[in-house]
């Protein structure tokens, strides 16, 4: 018997079995807690999802027209909207509160900040007498009542603006001007002195074609250059798309101030000013500024064209253009515009209606951000900011002014030297300079076919939407 006990101890027959039976209900036990709390995560993030939205609804257009308790209570009823079909959570256990309050810096800021724990029933971990899981979170958003805002525009209407606005466009002018230069010019360049060798071939004033040397005799008159060319087939340039474009813009910021949903809607006033005048580099007033600035450009739209040259490479050396000014065709002086629009845009205020208060200024910049000026006897082509002492960029927002920056991209042209020798390797640069320039949230890059309109009209909305969460 003695022997039989100790081969039975000595035994390992059906241990794994035993262990198994033993283990089994722990292991059990803890997946079903882990499926417990992965369920209160998921039941957390949809309540953190509804929280999201509840804060924000206290923050729409027409809840900043409200009394902060009319806010407050939007925002509950979202919130409860919201978790209304969330299962899991244990009825009755779902706390929230908001508070909806002005910010003590800023009387057109509003706050809302909103607490909320809820409980989420558990199927396993109740043997453990655990029966729910609280779960908790926190929801911050801000929001600015819309504020009056000035509206600055500085228009590149440099040459290379001058460019068709499609490929296909590029294409057309090229085999126009085949005569001028090998694979044609694509620039409808704008010249006061035609009858040389950047209009031969272009059709005369009269309608009839060039002759057989390629001008025009006198009887047929002048011959038209490559922006009247452009015009006779109906080539559509970028100068032309970002006319439009502005002429958009101000009817979507009038649309928007006379909105119904404001009980005190916000105003508006635009001036409108380009890089290059049509004879001297620099900066040109097109449109003061003006809170009637949708009727009034549509009488002021037309002075905005592009620059008009001597000839290729020849700027006009006075108003009348009967001269050119001796140093080429230099035409996107960036340092003296951006230094001209710091002169002219004021210190900005908050843009509310409380007496002694200014309105905020914005700085809207359309640019295809070659940079083509003199320093010195240099001629510097570059990016915007690309090897200069100062930055007007940051002076401007040094000062409190926002820069919304509209990038139209410089149109490839591979079959002009020029392109190809000084546009072309910087273009890399051109963009990342450009947004470095603008303010955070306030650049847009519109490439080739892009509807110029309706970047305008996303930047605008960009620089007077105001609601935004925090946390």
């Amino acid at each position: 018997m003695l022997k039989g006990v100790k081969e039975f101890l000595r035994s390992r027959d059906g241990n794994i079995s035993l262990l198994y039976a033993l283990t089994l209900p722990v292991v059990l036990l803890a997946t079903g807690i882990a499926v417990d709390y992965g369920r209160s995560a998921q039941v957390r993030t949809k309540l953190n999802a509804a929280a999201d939205s509840a804060v924000l609804a206290g923050l729409t257009p027409a809840m900043l027209q409200q009394p902060a308790s009319i806010a407050q209570a939007a925002v509950t009823d979202m919130f409860n909207g919201q978790i209304a079909g969330i299962s899991g959570i244990v009825p009755g256990s779902v706390s929230f509160n908001p508070v909806v309050a002005p910010s003590s810096t800023n009387a057109l800021i509003r706050n809302v900040t909103a607490n909320y724990t809820a409980s989420v029933s558990t199927d396993f971990a109740g043997v453990l007498g655990v029966s729910s899981i609280t779960v908790g979170g926190k929801a911050l958003a801000s929001a600015q009542t819309p504020p009056n805002i000035d509206f600055y525009l500085l228009l590149d209407n440099s040459p290379s603006m001058s460019l068709p606005a499609t490929t296909a466009g590029i294409t057309q002018m090229q085999n126009l001007t085949s005569a001028q230069e090998s694979g044609g010019c694509a620039f409808a360049c704008h010249q006061a002195s035609t009858g040389n060798g950047d209009t031969v071939g272009n059709p005369c004033a009269n309608g009839s074609a060039a002759g057989s040397n390629g001008y025009c005799s006198q009887s047929q008159g002048a011959q038209i250059d490559n922006y009247a060319l452009a015009r006779l087939n109906s080539i559509t340039l970028r100068l032309d798309e970002l006319n439009s474009a502005v002429s958009t813009l101000m009817q979507t910021a009038s649309t928007n101030s006379s909105s119904p949903i404001y009980s005190t809607p916000p105003a508006y006033r635009f001036a409108v000013n380009s890089i290059d005048s049509t004879w001297s580099i620099g900066f040109n007033s097109i449109m003061a500024l003006t809170g009637s600035y949708a009727t009034k450009w549509a009488n002021y739209s037309s002075n905005f064209g592009v620059m008009e040259m001597f000839a290729n490479n020849d700027g006009c050396g006075n108003s009348g253009c009967t001269v050119d000014n001796g140093v080429g065709d230099v035409a996107s002086n960036y340092d003296d515009a951006m230094s001209n629009a710091l002169t002219q845009l004021p210190t900005p205020g908050n843009g509310s209606n409380v007496a002694g208060d200014k309105p905020q200024e914005v700085l809207f910049f359309v640019t295809d951000g070659v940079e083509d000026e003199m320093s010195g006897s240099i001629r510097l082509i570059q990016a915007i900011n690309a090897g200069t002492a100062h930055n007007y960029c940051n002076d401007i927002k040094a000062k409190g002014v926002r820069i919304a920056i509209l990038y139209t991209e410089y149109l490839p042209v591979p079959v002009n030297s020029y392109y190809v020798q000084n546009v072309e390797p910087i273009l890399p640069q051109v963009g990342p300079a450009l947004q470095a320039c603008a303010s955070p949230g306030l650049f847009y890059d519109a490439a080739i076919g892009d509807d110029l309109s309706q970047a305008l009209s996303s930047l605008f909305q960009a620089v007077v939407q105001s609601a935004h969460l925090t946390q």
